[in-house]
């Protein structure tokens, strides 16, 4: 379940894709020209699950194009490297979740003082939006 939900909001083609999605840059892109063009903020969006573990172990957080090549660089490298199951699993415990929670397990806790094994549905939708 837990990870059903983080697979369908933040990268619904994980175990389709070599470390970059195609359409979701595509999508982003799309999405943040019309942002543009009707005078809102641009938001650069678009990366997989593979690439926010290339910026969250290795870059800095900075919105530039060129940590953006070099996370998609990454990206496939890490791909090469390790299975999708570890590439989850190194997701999944580094993600920043609030209240100074890093990680699934840690935010269960920290929110619910629940092991994350125990968590419903709707506590882990909450986790997902935090």
């Amino acid at each position: 379940m837990i990870i059903h939900t983080f697979l369908t909001v933040e990268d619904k083609n994980f175990f389709h894709h070599k470390g970059i999605d195609h359409s979701g840059i595509v999508r982003a892109l799309l999405k943040n020209f019309r942002n543009i063009f009707s005078g809102h903020s641009v938001r650069m969006g678009g990366s997989t699950i593979t690439q926010q573990v290339a910026k969250n172990f290795f870059l800095s957080h900075a919105q530039t194009f060129t940590r953006k090549i070099k996370e998609i660089l990454l990206a496939f490298k890490i791909e090469e490297l390790y299975s999708k199951e570890k590439i989850l699993e190194l997701y999944l415990n580094e993600i920043y979740l609030g209240g100074g929670s890093y990680g699934i397990e840690s935010a269960a806790q920290y929110y619910f003082n629940k092991s994350l094994t125990q968590l419903t549905l709707g506590e882990v939708a909450y986790l997902y939006s935090s």
